[in-house]
């Protein structure tokens, strides 16, 4: 240090430092030395990786002249003070060190992912207004205010496909690269999801960072689709990134010696490349790649610490979506349990509720219904038997006709639906499943159970299990009695018009039984006559939505048996 500066000297990876080291494990302000002595006293940063003097962590020590100072773990970069800072004015700073290795720096900038919560656009720690090579205050400014926009963005997203549609076309605005690629999935296995490609680029876009969207054409395709990406990335760059995460920059990719034997580079002509992994701090979930065919000014080395931020955030937000996705697979398999727990009381019964929930749904989609509200009807119809765990088993085994003592135990089993449903915290857009499944015993005239509703005042969903319930009943053979002939299972319906269905949902029904299930069960039927006992090894597994049998029951005075357990009929 000149005899007439008092200031430190500091090293770490960031170009803004007075020694430079270019190591994943070296944070961007690592440490700084300061003159004491004939020595040297050295104080860490809260670097994450930390300091080491003789195989210890330091945070303050004194270096004396020959003493070896590792950067990142104790065997990693190590500084050796060969003596006290120079003390001539004009001499270079760093030349009171000397690397162990003293790689070059070369044009790749690294940071680690345990890094990203560093970055100057995370922590709000920008820098001072600049009119020289770094970007100027306003540029930091404008990207920062790009980030914040791009997480509103991805908060509002559903899934990870349309994250990644998201994120890559957010930073190919800002980012003046000529293509661009999300690739998800485990490090080791990932898979192109999204990509880009500029058709053109004009100077002032290049000049000003920012990138009209008009000039990309955007490949926005699914490789599930069957289309292939128009471009490969360079392996070796998202291989290094994944696998060590950690984000990368490289302004001329064909003198980069870390990139070496990438074929890649030379053939599809790349100079400069941007990645980052899709991450938080505990895993990886794909990498963000660009790159461009042009070189990258040396001014912008901001790039990369703004495209690892938008990289993190959107590692957050995969994170946020695989939790969403594991909880909804809990929830539908509690929820197909539910279902199971009715169904094996009693062999006969096994796949009525999926059948149920399977017709009801397919009814809804025909009533225009949206798909999330199908989905609500779905698992309506999946638990609208449940009250049924509280029956007793001599009742529902009964072979023969109910007595009037039974016949009433069996019509309390859609109000012990909805008294079990209603203990059960379901998501918001679930909140009205237990009157849903527990009313489509109800009728349009008023004359149904357990509340006697009438018209409207019954939830639709009620309404269009009601139909879908009778008709699994009728087209399922029976431990007295074959399946109705399909004539007459459609004229039973019908007969219920106003009286006991909604007409619009028997319009419905009707409309996907013409399309859709009838066609299914008259290939059912065909092969029900070839044989007489089903051979699975021959004729294969029931279709989704022809399940086993189901249940019934008979009542006094009725033939015609059905699962909706509807005893509201003259007797």
């Amino acid at each position: 240090m000149p005899a007439d500066e008092s200031g430190p000297l500091t090293v770490g990876r960031g170009p803004d430092n007075d020694l430079q080291i270019v190591s994943p494990f070296v944070s961007r302000r690592h440490g700084e030395f300061t003159r004491h002595g004939r020595g040297m006293r050295y104080q860490d940063l809260d670097s994450t990786s930390g300091s080491y003097v003789g195989g210890l962590r330091v945070r303050d020590c004194l270096l004396a002249p020959g003493e070896r100072l590792h950067l990142g773990s104790p065997d990693g970069d190590c500084l050796t003070l060969l003596q006290g800072m120079p003390g001539d004015p004009e001499g270079p700073r760093r030349e009171a060190f000397r690397s162990d290795s003293d790689p070059p720096i070369g044009l790749t900038e690294i940071l680690q992912v345990q890094d990203l919560n560093r970055s100057q656009y995370l922590t709000q720690e920008l820098p001072p207004r600049t009119t020289g090579g770094r970007r100027s205050g306003s540029q930091m400014e404008s990207r920062l205010r790009a980030l914040i926009t791009l997480t509103s963005d991805l908060l509002e997203v559903e899934d990870a496909r349309a994250m990644a549609r998201r994120l890559l076309q957010r930073v190919m605005d800002i980012l003046p690269m000529d293509r661009g690629m999300v690739l998800l999935g485990r490090p080791e296995a990932l898979v192109p999801r999204v990509w880009v490609a500029r058709t053109g680029l004009s100077t002032d876009s290049i000049e000003s960072g920012f990138v009209s969207s008009t000039e990309i054409r955007s490949l926005h395709v699914d490789p599930d689709e069957g289309a292939e990406p128009p471009f490969q990335p360079i392996r070796t760059v998202v291989d290094r990134v994944a696998g060590e995460g950690i984000g990368l920059l490289t302004l001329d990719a064909g003198r980069d010696s870390r990139l070496e034997g990438s074929e890649s580079i030379i053939i599809q002509g790349v100079r400069s490349i941007l990645a980052a992994p899709i991450a938080t701090s505990e895993r990886i979930y794909g990498v963000l790649y660009l790159d461009t065919h042009r070189t990258l000014r040396k001014g912008d080395e901001d790039a990369l610490d703004w495209l690892v931020a938008a990289a993190r955030q959107a590692g957050m937000v995969a994170q946020k979506l695989e939790l969403l996705a594991q909880q909804r697979a809990m929830f539908e398999s509690m929820m197909k349990g539910l279902a199971a727990s009715i169904d094996a009381r009693d062999g006969l019964t096994a796949g009525h509720s999926a059948r149920v929930a399977h017709f009801a749904k397919e009814t809804a989609r025909f009533l225009g219904m949206s798909e999330d509200e199908q989905e609500v009807v779905h698992w309506a119809g999946l638990l609208h038997d449940y009250g049924k765990i509280g029956i007793d088993d001599a009742v529902l085994r009964k072979p023969g006709r109910l007595d009037d003592a039974e016949y009433a135990h069996v019509r309390t089993h859609p109000q012990k639906t909805y008294d079990i449903l209603r203990k059960i915290e379901f998501p918001p857009e679930l909140g009205d499943l237990p009157l849903m499944a527990a009313a489509h015993h109800e009728r349009m005239d008023g004359g149904g159970y357990p509340w006697r509703l009438e018209g409207d005042a019954i939830p639709l969903a009620g309404r269009i299990i009601a139909v879908a319930d009778v008709y699994d009943s009728l087209t399922r053979k029976r431990h007295y009695r074959d399946p109705m002939p399909m004539s007459e299972v459609l004229e039973h319906l019908e007969e219920g018009r106003e009286g006991r269905f909604d007409p619009a949902v028997l319009d419905a029904f009707f409309a996907y039984h013409g399309e859709v299930l009838g066609p299914k069960e008259e290939r059912r039927r065909r092969k029900r006559e070839r044989t007489t006992t089903r051979n699975p090894a021959v004729d294969g597994p029931e279709p989704e939505d022809e399940p086993a049998e189901v249940d019934t029951i008979r009542r006094p005075g009725v033939d015609i048996a059905s699962p909706t357990r509807d005893f509201t009929e003259e007797r």
